[in-house]
This record gives structure tokens, C-alpha cells and sequence, in this order.
């Protein structure tokens, strides 16, 4: 009789088995119970009315091309913390950014980054910090709370005002159910990305924008139907408070045949995550810094697109030289002479006859 195994203990014992291996299997699969309405979800999380305001994130964006004349991969890293500092006041952050080329025998590599405290502003061109010319930076704050300003009585962003909502972008949608990331629960949504809706969107950007995005030529917009072969968008909003925390794009584009030396195919990897969110970051200053003449004298910076940057879109002159001009590093003297005129300086007239003796 001991031998003897009890039917009903069996039949128990293979259930509570069959439930733990489904959980095991279930759990690597990444999957959730979550079966909200992905549209929803998406609407949520695109017009989510809790602003961020801190938080911390990465961005690995990489273009391949096969075919052509020049076959190869870039791949630009872009991560760091920042913290809004409240209306009026410029925001903090340390940001920084990697990148690597390479096209047949070539290669190229580089590194850097940004640092605003709120109070001061650092420059990190190849592991070494710049300490940017308080006088540049207060300018740069004063066009950024002065564009802040006119925003003020805004209620709705650039796309609400046109009428856009990044979940139309998305046909074919699936809720894949929950996933973790960095941390945090998440609803996975995926869809394909709709190509006529994006560039009827994109057109309607481009023409409200004007200037400000270089006068981009609208009916070219329409040859991005027939270049995008296919596209995959997947989403990771929290499931609770419904703010992004992960976004995936894959697009797959082949250029019009005939283009000069053009790639037969192109592959778009974008990867976003947020993580940290409104949690407080603290954004300190470096330990060492040199002067921001130093990083000018060694690598000849294009100071006319950091001119434009600088003057914050808002169209007034800035204290750097207009784009266009030369990036040959200049002299020692001139340098000097400009960060001379730069601590002298009250008003932007001034500020913009400091940006002359550059090219002296």
C-alpha cells in the first residue's frame, strides 16, 4: 500500500506544474495581461497632459546602406539626465554624444557632449571640458526665456495647433501586452508606420515652420511614398501614468533608381528610452574646464552654425558670425580679443561686433 500513489495527489501535483511552467513561459515571452485598446493608448501617451519635467534618457539612432558607391554604417549615441528648472529659467542637463562612420577602409569616431548647470554652460569635445563664455551663454538665455515668453499663452503645441496626432502615424496596431523597461511596466504597442499620413503631416510641419527648418522644398516630402518600402513603429508607454518609455523605429528605404551613386537600399534603427521620469536630477558643473578659446584654436569650431544655435531662432544677431563662413581656427590674438569683447559687452549690437574680430 505505500508503493500505492494517491490519483487525486498526482492530477494536483501536474496542474500546480502545468501553471508554473505557463507563468516561466509567459514571463520570457515579455508579455502582460494588458488588453487596452492600443489606439488609446497611443492617444494617451501623445497627448499625455502631465508635462516631463526631469528624467533620464538614451537615444541610439544607426543608418546602414548596402550598394552605391559608398556602402557603410553611421551610428550616433546620444544620452544623459536633465531637469526643467521652471518658467523663465533655462533648463539643466549633461548630455553626451558618440559617433562612428565607416565606409569601406574608412573610419571615423568622435565624442562629445553639453553641460547647462542654468547658471553656466560646458562644452566636451573629446573627453575634454570647455567652460562656454558666461557673456555667450547669458545672451543664449535671454533669447530662450524671450521665445519661452512669446510661447507662454500658447495652450496646445505645434502639432495640436495643426491638427496632428503622432497616433494616426501607426496603422496595423497590436497591443503586445506588458514589458519592463528600465524598470518600469510598460503597455508594447507595435503597427506599421503609414507613409501617406506621416508625409501629409511632415508637409504640414514643414510649411508652418517656415525658416526655421531651412525652407524645406514641401513637394519634395511627396517622393518619400515611393523611397520608404516599409516601416515598423513600436511604442513602450507606462502603464500607469502613460508617458513614453521606449520608442523603436525600423525603416527599410530604397532611393530612386537612377540617383548618382546612391545606395540600392537604406536601413533607418532608431531607439529611444526614458527612464527616471520626473524624478529630481542634479546637474553639477565639471570639475575642470578650459576656456572655450581653446577648443576654437585647436579645431577651427564653425562658429556660424554655432551662431545660429546660439541666437535661439528668435531673429535677432547673436555674438557669433553669420553661417557660412570660414572655419579656419583663429589667431591667438583674435581669440582673445573676442573673449575680451565678450566681458565688455551690454547689448546685442555690441555683442555682435565682438563676433567680427574672429576673422581678424
Amino acid at each position: 500500500m505505500g508503493s500505492e500513489r494517491n490519483p487525486n495527489a498526482v492530477r494536483a501535483l501536474a496542474a500546480a506544474a502545468l501553471a508554473l511552467v505557463s507563468a516561466l513561459l509567459i514571463a520570457a515571452c515579455g508579455g502582460g495581461g494588458n488588453n487596452e485598446d492600443p489606439k488609446q493608448v497611443l492617444t494617451e501617451t501623445f497627448s499625455n497632459p502631465t508635462p516631463v519635467q526631469s528624467g533620464t534618457f538614451d537615444l541610439d539612432l544607426k543608418l546602414e546602406t548596402s550598394g552605391g558607391s559608398n556602402p557603410g554604417t553611421l551610428e550616433v549615441k546620444l544620452g544623459g539626465k536633465f531637469q526643467n528648472r521652471g518658467q523663465g529659467q533655462f533648463p539643466a542637463f549633461d548630455v553626451d554624444v558618440s559617433l562612428r562612420g565607416e565606409s569601406g577602409s574608412h573610419t571615423i569616431t568622435g565624442s562629445g557632449g553639453l553641460t547647462s548647470t542654468g547658471q553656466s554652460a560646458f562644452i566636451t569635445f573629446q573627453g575634454t571640458n570647455y567652460a562656454v563664455p558666461q557673456q555667450l551663454y547669458d545672451e543664449f538665455v535671454t533669447s530662450y526665456v524671450q521665445l519661452q515668453g512669446r510661447n507662454r499663452g500658447t495652450s496646445s503645441g505645434l502639432l495640436q495647433r495643426l491638427g496632428i496626432s503622432l497616433a494616426s502615424w501607426l496603422t496595423n496596431l497590436k497591443n503586445e501586452g506588458t514589458d519592463d523597461v528600465e524598470g518600469q511596466k510598460t503597455i508594447h504597442v507595435s503597427g506599421q508606420a503609414d507613409v501617406p499620413q506621416i508625409v501629409t503631416d511632415l508637409k504640414k510641419i514643414a510649411q508652418s515652420a517656415g525658416s526655421a527648418v531651412g525652407n524645406v522644398n514641401v513637394s519634395q516630402l511627396d517622393q518619400l511614398t515611393s523611397v520608404i518600402k516599409s516601416g515598423n513603429i513600436d511604442v513602450y508607454s507606462g502603464e500607469t501614468d502613460k508617458h513614453l518609455r521606449r520608442l523603436q523605429i525600423s525603416f527599410d528605404l530604397k532611393p530612386p533608381a537612377g540617383t548618382p551613386g546612391a545606395p540600392t537600399s537604406l536601413s533607418f534603427n532608431l531607439q529611444l528610452n526614458v527612464a527616471n521620469v520626473n524624478k529630481p536630477q542634479t546637474i553639477t558643473a565639471p570639475a575642470s574646464s578650459e576656456p572655450l578659446r581653446n577648443l576654437i584654436q585647436r579645431t577651427g569650431l564653425n562658429l556660424g552654425r554655432l551662431g545660429g544655435a546660439l541666437r535661439g531662432g528668435i531673429g535677432t544677431s547673436g555674438a557669433l558670425p553669420e553661417s557660412g563662413g570660414s572655419t579656419t581656427a583663429p589667431s591667438a590674438s583674435a581669440t582673445q580679443a573676442y573673449e575680451q569683447c565678450l566681458s565688455q559687452a551690454t547689448d546685442q549690437a555690441a555683442l555682435q561686433r565682438c563676433a567680427g574680430l574672429l576673422g581678424q
